[in-house]
């Protein structure tokens, strides 16, 4: 085998020119198929992000109106979702964290010296930002116990508000000619799907109620372990029918909106988009390959006479079919190498470089290596076989008879 493998590499040497083309060719080809998945995955992972909301079964509960006429009480009913009332279904064992949200829209939200800046305020508690998926930027900090109970003039501000106002943590603003003071900014990779966060200003329920004297505008509740999202909305949803009295049935009376059908969808439609890069890829490692196989077919009938000769004076020929699919082997193997190797530098380059935020960062994965080696395999395989076969298959006397 030693033998073999010395034979087959002295042969490689001898055909620079054609080795060389042929492991560029292969080259190319991993390259293709390593730094498009890396592509696709870095987008998967972006996009995945992006509805992190959806991902982590956070169920969103409000107010709605009935759709159906129930005990002698008409449809079109108005039904309306108290604090109290919230707070009493938040105990149930099936829900493990929940957070009281209000809201009010066409706020005086002012600059010191008067600018206005926005004008959407929710009021929420310290387990919000957790439970709607959204991370706060470096040096920000999250409302904690002691806002809340001194119902302290502190807020939270959206990127995009922040950005446009230029507000940093430490400045102050004014709402409705109260000042306020910003402790922290929403991070934008986090708000990209976030119902508008990224525009509103964030303050401590306690102090909004001090503000303003309303109702909850909605609540997120987070299930325990081991209960569906399908169940938690279908125990809210009799639950609050018993109190408010409306049809248990009545899928309008309270809004539970069915976030986690649509992750499947946009789950597979991701995967979708990286198995279409990563089969354009494997589309050019195919061309790359080829071009290994023809060449291996037009060494075989350059080397004719040789492969007589050999036969002629006792090489068998599985002796001849192994040095040729050995050689095929080598290209395709040091062709792996030197694409796998140039990918990853590749894709440290465009990360580097950096791209665009909604196409999120290449990442070269244990899958996308192995998936790569294993097509590259199969078509070394399928490219080398096919010349060696035909060379172990020549007679003695008619390859001698050659003039190739």
């Amino acid at each position: 085998m030693r033998l073999l493998l010395q034979q087959s590499w002295q042969t490689l040497l001898a055909h620079r020119l054609k080795s060389v083309l042929a492991i560029t060719a292969i080259s190319w080809g991993v390259i293709s198929v390593v730094i498009l998945m890396a592509l696709g995955e870095g987008f998967y992972r972006a996009q995945t992000e992006s509805f992190r909301f959806l991902l982590q079964e956070t169920q969103m509960v409000a107010s709605g109106q009935t759709s159906e006429v129930w005990q002698g009480m008409p449809a079109r009913r108005p039904i309306q979702l108290t604090e109290s009332l919230m707070r009493e279904v938040a105990q149930r064992s099936e829900i493990q964290r929940y957070s009281i949200v209000y809201e009010h829209r066409e706020v005086s939200i002012t600059q010191q010296r008067g600018t206005a800046i926005g004008s959407m305020v929710s009021g929420v508690d310290r387990g919000y930002f957790s439970l709607a998926g959204l991370k706060l930027t470096l040096g920000s900090r999250d409302f904690s116990l002691h806002d809340q109970h001194n119902h302290r003039r502190v807020a939270i501000l959206g990127d995009h508000i922040a950005a446009t106002s230029q507000l940093k943590i430490g400045d102050e603003f004014k709402i409705r000619g109260i000042a306020f003071r910003v402790i922290g900014i929403m991070d934008d990779e986090s708000s990209r799907f976030s119902f508008g966060d990224n525009q509103k200003v964030f303050i401590p329920s306690s102090t909004f109620k001090d503000i303003w004297d309303t109702q909850p505008n909605m609540m997120l509740v987070l299930p325990a372990q081991g209960v569906s999202s399908w169940a938690l909305r279908e125990q809210l949803r009799h639950t609050f029918a018993q109190r408010l009295h409306f049809s248990p049935e009545d899928q309008e009376a309270v809004f539970l909106p069915d976030f986690g059908s649509g992750v499947a969808v946009i789950s597979a439609i991701l995967r979708g988009i990286q198995a279409f890069l990563a089969a354009s890829g494997m589309m050019t490692m195919a061309v790359g390959i080829l071009g290994v196989a023809n060449m291996m077919f037009l060494a075989v009938t350059e080397r004719t006479r040789e492969i007589g000769v050999r036969l002629a004076i006792g090489a068998t020929p599985q002796r001849i079919q192994q040095q040729f699919l050995l050689e095929g082997l080598l290209l395709v193997v040091i062709g792996a190498l030197v694409g796998l190797l140039l990918a990853y530098f590749g894709v440290l380059l465009l990360n580097h470089l950096g791209l665009p935020t909604w196409l999120g960062e290449p990442v070269i994965t244990s899958t996308t290596v192995w998936l790569s080696m294993l097509v590259t395999s199969i078509l070394a395989l399928a490219a080398a076989y096919f010349p060696a076969r035909r060379a172990a298959q020549l007679e003695p006397v008619i390859a001698l008879s050659s003039r190739s």
